[in-house]
């Protein structure tokens, strides 16, 4: 029987597997807090019930570990620290952790359900994103991480399953809770470490060892997946694709679809590059990079769907595996996850009984996830009950079934992973025998092959190839049985794509299959123009000069952007140049200087106008005003005097006079009358009926009790 699914929330969707006795029942009470309404999703680590906080009184996503972790001292200390941690990331583009606690044998966290879908399922509805919504996707997601990371925190397990977008179009990162904390120990001899082998970092393959840019190498592979719609790396088994993380290069989107600047395709290989040290510094650099490529690309760029190429449309991807002998994957069992282990260390024992791994490929099922960190001894259990939850989304530690699980060792015994020594030599062996055997068998076939191959039948004359056009020359070469290789030179006398020389003269007999090397003109020798742009006069000069060219000012131009005496711009249509040619460009001579309009008086409306359209930004506060109309400017500063487009101006605007009201002050002493007006801010006179006070008492005031008048208005008393 399936347990009833919570559709619409993206913080967890998907297909649940039966109730079993790690899942509490429904209507259940944590810590006399927090209700079990119903279950929403179950993963590897797990069960996760939508839920109701008594105490606050708001609708919360309840994730309660699975026994068999909870009963483990070392994983509750981590699980709790690491909870903690992730508590303080309070930032709108993270699924906030609201509480974690223990009640018996359970231990759980309370963190914030999202109404909305993963980008996982955006993806797997859309196919491919629009450059806009890839951009601002990727900028939220880099603002989660660099809160994250300025607390100390390293995510490890960015993917599409563990990005929300709720209905508002935020996107907001989840399962931080089971992020490891900068610093700490990453390759202990108890810890184990998941990582969806799609995302994952070279150097965690390799060493076990992560930090956060190793976050920024998995949010470059979400980048790439958004555009192609695919994963940049696909495999048989699990193993090939982490080889690839390691070995290869993430290919630049617009290899397989059409409709990406290269500005964007920059930017997706400097996240994902291989050495950590040619990735951004931080997440805050490619931040800004994304936010520039977000505001100068165009609109008909921006909204463009990005479209498959035409191999792409057939199929014809290439799908790089592992050369064998390369990677060795210790199996664990036939459990459904393998092991990656640093080198320099030795693999523990294959447990049996357990299941095989089933393969990463690009197109994993929406959602299909596992839990992420679990402490030693537990990780077959959880691979296994995530690799049943094929269609689950969620957040909060689920990630792919298809998991790398990177673990140290736990004893001396087993064989070292990674080293494929003896196993390629094993296999040299092998593939020596059957040649052996093959020759033997096939005699006959053998010496025509030898005479055809290497034999008299083999000599073939080298043609002329001295003058001729390098297709030519190719053309000739092949039709010989002959192979060619090129090298080129600048050559004055020789056209640009002809042939200069050979290696082997023209009627030389050589055997079939020989290389021949020729020389092929590259024409007049051209300089590459140096980009000078945002360079000094200086370092212009002096790069175009080392070009063997020459640097020629035009006319100085202002600029809000390009600091003066550097470079704007230069010579657009020059590539290349002959020696001594000319490289125009422009200098800056700094921002260009505006008069401050003077707006005292005005009106708030019209002074905002008038500042905005001379290049100013604005900002206003209040103040009373006995002298200037209400909603008029009252001062401004800078008052007069001239600044630069985009400086600010602050405008003081009037509220009117200050009204007080009256108190009464009938029948009072002079002196406390007076002492009761003056401190409500009035001016006061006094008139005396009788020329001279007779008792000194109030008995008549020129503003009634109760009215109110200006700041400092002045009230007369008439003392009798």
């Amino acid at each position: 029987m399936s347990l009833p699914v919570k559709r619409g929330c993206a913080l967890y969707r998907g297909s649940v597997s039966s109730a079993t006795s790690t899942s509490p029942g429904i209507d259940q009470l944590l810590d006399d807090r927090y209700r079990l309404e119903e279950p929403i999703a179950r993963g590897g680590m797990a069960t996760v019930f939508r839920g109701h906080d008594l105490r606050l009184d708001r609708t919360v996503a309840l994730k309660i570990m699975h026994p068999h972790l909870a009963t483990d001292a070392d994983f509750r200390r981590r699980f709790g620290r690491e909870a903690r941690s992730a508590a303080r990331l309070a930032h709108r583009n993270v699924v906030g952790v609201f509480d974690q606690g223990e009640d018996g044998d359970r231990i759980y966290l309370a963190m914030e359900l999202v109404d909305g879908e993963t980008l996982r399922s955006r993806i797997t509805r859309q196919g491919r994103l629009t450059v806009r919504e890839t951009l601002d996707l990727t900028s939220q997601v880099l603002q989660a991480l660099v809160a994250a990371h300025s607390a100390g925190i390293v995510h490890h397990d960015i993917k599409p399953e563990n990005i929300l977008i709720d209905t508002d179009e935020t996107a907001k990162v989840a399962d931080f809770g089971l992020a490891r904390v900068i610093g700490t120990t990453n390759s202990s001899a108890s810890a184990t470490l998941l990582g969806t082998v799609a995302y994952i970092s070279p150097e965690v393959v390799t060493r076990g060892h992560s930090d956060e840019r190793s976050d920024l190498y998995s949010l470059g592979v979400v980048l790439f997946e958004m555009l192609t719609g695919r994963q940049p790396f696909i495999g048989e088994q699990p193993v090939h694709i982490a080889f690839q993380h390691v070995h290869e290069d993430i290919p630049a989107p617009s290899s397989l679809v059409r409709g990406v600047p290269r500005e964007l395709d920059s930017l997706v290989t400097w996240a994902a590059a291989r050495t950590v040290g040619q990735r951004p510094a931080t997440a805050e650099e490619i931040l800004r990079a994304v936010r520039d490529l977000a505001d100068s690309l165009p609109a008909a760029v921006l909204d463009a769907r990005p479209e498959l190429l035409e191999a792409a449309d057939t199929g014809e991807v290439p799908r790089l595996t592992a050369p064998l002998g390369e990677v060795i994957a210790e199996l664990d069992g036939a459990a459904r996850t393998f092991r990656l282990h640093p080198e320099g260390t030795e693999s523990p024992e294959s447990s049996p009984g357990s299941e095989s791994a089933p393969a990463e490929g690009a197109d994993d099922s929406e959602g299909s996830t596992a839990e992420g960190s679990a402490a030693d001894g537990s990780s077959s259990d959880a691979a296994a009950a995530s690799s049943d939850d094929e269609g689950e989304e969620g957040l909060a530690g689920q990630h792919s079934s298809r998991s790398v699980i990177l673990r140290s060792p736990r004893s001396r015994r087993g064989r070292h992973l990674l080293r494929g020594t003896r196993l390629r030599s094993r296999a040299v062996a092998a593939l020596a025998g059957f040649s052996l055997i093959a020759v033997l068998g096939t005699g006959a076939w053998g010496s025509v092959h030898w005479y055809t191959e290497t034999g008299p039948g083999a000599d073939r004359s080298v043609p002329v190839l001295a003058g001729t056009q390098l297709t030519d020359a190719e053309s000739a070469l092949t039709a010989a049985d002959l192979t060619i290789r090129t090298t080129e030179q600048f050559d004055a006398t020789v056209p640009a794509g002809h042939v200069i020389s050979s290696s082997i003269p023209a009627g030389e007999t050589v055997k079939k299959g020989t290389a021949v090397s020729v020389v092929v003109s590259k024409g007049e020798q051209l300089f590459p123009v140096p980009e000078v742009t945002g360079l000094s006069l200086e370092d212009a000069t002096a790069a175009v000069e080392a070009a063997n060219l020459t640097l020629v000012e035009d006319d100085p131009q202002y600029s809000e952007t390009v600091p003066q005496g550097e470079v704007i711009s230069q010579s657009a249509d020059q590539e290349s140049l002959p020696a001594g040619g000319e490289v125009h460009v422009v200098l800056s001579q700094g921002r260009q200087p505006i008069s401050i309009p003077n707006v005292a008086g005005d009106g708030e409306g019209g002074a905002r106008s008038t500042l905005q359209a001379a290049g100013f930004e604005v900002t206003t506060s209040s103040a009373h005003s006995a002298s200037v109309p209400a909603g008029s400017v009252i001062s401004q500063s800078p008052a007069s005097g001239s600044g630069y487009r985009g400086d600010t101006v602050s405008l003081v605007i009037s509220l009117g006079p200050e009204m007080v009201q009256v108190p009464d002050v009938f029948q009072l002493p002079e002196a406390e009358a007076k002492a009761q007006l003056e401190a409500a801010g009035f001016a006061v006179t006094v008139e005396y009926q009788q020329g001279a006070p007779v008792f000194g008492l109030v008995y008549e005031q020129s503003a009634a009790a109760g009215t109110e008048l200006a700041k400092g208005s002045t009230v007369t008393l008439t003392v009798f």
